[in-house]
């Protein structure tokens, strides 16, 4: 029997036993790989009826570098083949490499960030995040200013933002593109890496006030949100 002649409440119940379907599948957004299961580009109903069940059980992994791919920036790639099945993620997870300054180092294109995003339960959105390839670089300042990010974006994307949205809150496209947007801004701002400095007074202080300027810079990203930060 030909898929199309099904009811379409049987359809949607039949496509949750394919395989590039099923929940919890890691998606990794990358250069040469399809962004979408096959079966979400065989037809228009079919991709009309089917990318929302993608978009929902799916884990996606996304480099956000703005250099990383070619064809342009992947996040927004990503997002404009999602198009309005965007509300539809339950969860997703952004990368960043830390931009250096002067000649190439060991390492670099290997040392970065990420943020995760995810609502599973009760229909709330939690974020998290850490660094790579050490689980806490506290060198340059890196951990410090992961810290200051995941405040900002609990306060402007979840707080005050998806959470503002009724009691199944869904995400937007302009919510992921703040976090990309939030996350450039502290890939590139290195903080000097001078470990003796901490230990003077004037190298504490400056530390605190290069925290407190890139805090405010974050928030600034979010106008309507930038006179409610955090205490």
């Amino acid at each position: 029997m030909p898929l199309d002649t099904l009811p379409v409440e049987l359809r949607l119940h039949v496509y949750e036993y394919l395989p590039e379907l099923r929940i919890n599948r890691h998606e990794s957004v990358a250069p040469h790989t399809p962004l979408t299961p096959g079966i979400c580009r065989a037809s228009t109903w079919l991709r009309r009826e089917t990318l929302p069940i993608y978009a929902r059980n799916a884990h996606f992994g996304i480099q956000a570098d703005d250099n990383a791919y070619p064809k342009g920036n992947r996040v927004q790639i990503w997002l404009s083949t999602l198009n309005d099945s965007i509300k539809h993620v339950q969860s997703f997870q952004l990368s960043r490499h830390w931009a250096t300054n002067g000649p190439p180092t060991r390492g670099q294109g290997h040392v970065g960030f990420y943020i995760f995003f995810e609502c599973r339960s009760e229909d709330r959105w939690k974020v998290s995040g850490g660094t790579y390839p050490l689980i806490h670089d506290g060198r340059a300042g890196r951990g410090e200013t992961l810290l200051r990010l995941l405040r900002v974006l609990k306060q402007t994307v979840l707080i005050r933002g998806v959470e503002l949205r009724g009691e199944k809150p869904q995400l937007r496209r302009e919510d992921v593109e703040g976090i990309a947007a939030a996350m450039d801004l502290v890939a590139r701002r290195p903080f000097p890496a001078d470990p003796l400095a901490d230990q003077r007074a004037e190298g504490r202080e400056a530390r605190r006030k290069a925290l407190e300027d890139l805090e405010s810079a974050l928030y600034a990203l979010w106008p309507e949100w930038s006179g409610s930060r955090a205490s």
